[in-house]
């Protein structure tokens, strides 16, 4: 069935759903009241109470089409959605049995699409088309401000965007291991916003601990490349101007290995997707990096580019370090195809170091948490996005120029977009 995120607000509202439900964790859930429908920034309905495994809750509930929405939303880095007690999704389709808020805190899941009641036919007919408003004024936080008042203020929110972070990759390291915590969150960042979740739903099936146990039965590389593309049948889409022959061995291998034989159903997007970009090139781009880890560990290849002293600290050569980790060269691929620099930033900033810190932090080594914040703190500006693009358009040009010099600052004013901008919420910009 086809429909918007909106129709399911008014399932939700006149709870048109059976009596017995459950969470996806399998916990029994009563809903006592829905609570109210909210027409501003935050929570779909607010004030609900709801009985979670016999706990009576008090709070917000949030309704996505699928479970996925939550991050790509970035509700998870949002501090107005710490308040929802449940999160309500037509289909879940997330990593784990819960969601994680900005707080690192675990929320649970009620998934709709198997509890609807007899009516639905009904209520599409009747609501699909109803109209939801939104705000439309402009966050004027930048006014206010000098340059240097803003470079200190923009710092300070990038460590708190960061820290948020943090607090994610420690809640989903409850579920997960250092390595496939950096295999999920790599799969992730190389699918785009196009594949990320396809290759993100990769990582999940063939998981490190899997991987290893393949490489220790005598997996070779090819082979490792052969399950990836041909379990994920993204052999059938190559792009047109790849080898026939690579693709006729990887077929070959994988027809002949031993080590897994399930097909995972993935809905990949490629339609004009550029060569480069392709999710397939991007799994080559990583396997020399992917498969020499698996004799040792893929994590702890990333920490050895931060053995160093705080106070001797070399940008320069901290990046030779990190390209070099990186960009591997592989034999089936050109050299334009390898594995960009402004690409391998964006994977250190969002995935890298916070995972570093959450593992220096349960190790209590103080020294490996001060080298990773002070590449955080000089680390070069990332590459504009269309948030940072609109943001741009509220600075003064000087401002701009500032923005553009570190990527904690543009961390800073990614957060001021999600906690403020993008509800037009200019009040507590103005408080600041």
């Amino acid at each position: 069935m086809q429909f918007s995120e909106k129709f399911l607000y008014h399932i939700w509202d006149a709870q048109h759903l059976i009596k017995e439900l459950k969470t996806i964790s399998g916990k029994p859930v009563k809903i006592m009241f829905p609570g109210r429908w909210n027409t501003d920034a935050g929570p779909d309905f607010k004030d609900a109470i709801i009985e979670i495994d016999g706990k009576v809750l008090r709070g917000d509930v949030e309704i996505d089409l699928q479970t996925y929405n939550w991050n790509s939303h970035n509700h998870n880095e949002n501090p107005n959605f710490n308040s929802v007690i449940l999160e309500v999704v037509y289909q879940h389709n997330g990593k784990y049995p819960y969601i994680i808020n900005e707080n690192g805190d675990q929320i649970e899941i009620l998934e709709l699409c198997n509890v609807l009641d007899k009516d639905i036919a009904k209520l599409l007919k009747k609501y699909s088309e109803k109209e939801f408003k939104a705000s439309r004024q402009k966050c004027k936080f930048f006014l206010q401000k000098n340059e240097n008042e803003l470079s200190v203020k923009l710092e300070e929110m990038g460590h708190e965007r960061l820290e948020k972070k943090i607090k994610r990759f420690s809640a989903e390291h409850y579920f997960a291991g250092f390595d496939q915590l950096l295999l999920q969150g790599l799969f992730e960042a190389l699918g785009y916003s196009k594949n990320k979740y396809q290759m993100l739903q990769l990582a999940l099936k063939f998981r490190y601990d899997k991987l290893k146990k393949f490489y220790s039965a005598g997996m070779k590389k090819d082979e490792l490349i052969a399950l990836l593309l041909c379990s994920s049948d993204l052999i059938n889409h190559l792009p047109s101007t790849f080898p026939a022959e690579f693709k006729s061995k990887w077929q070959e291998l994988y027809s002949k290995q031993e080590f897994s034989r399930n097909k995972i159903d993935i809905n990949w997007q490629l339609f004009r997707i550029r060569p480069v970009n392709h999710p397939a090139i991007r799994l080559l781009q990583i396997s020399d990096f992917l498969y020499n880890s698996l004799e040792t560990s893929l994590f702890r290849q990333a920490l050895k580019i931060f053995s160093f002293k705080s106070e001797t600290f070399n940008l320069k050569e901290f990046k030779r370090n990190l390209y070099k980790m990186l960009q591997t060269r592989s034999e089936f691929l050109p050299e334009r195809y390898k594995l960009g620099k402004t690409r391998i930033d964006t994977i250190l900033v969002n995935i890298i170091l916070p995972l570093v810190i959450v593992y220096a932090r349960e190790k209590k080594y103080e020294k490996l948490e001060q080298a990773a914040l002070k590449v955080y703190r000089e680390f070069h500006g990332l590459p504009d996005n269309y948030i940072t693009q609109y943001m741009h358009n509220l600075m003064k040009p000087e401002q701009k120029k500032i923005t553009k010099k570190k990527a904690i600052f543009q961390q800073g004013i990614l957060k001021l977009y999600y906690d403020n901008c993008q509800y037009h919420d200019c009040e507590a910009c103005e408080k600041d």
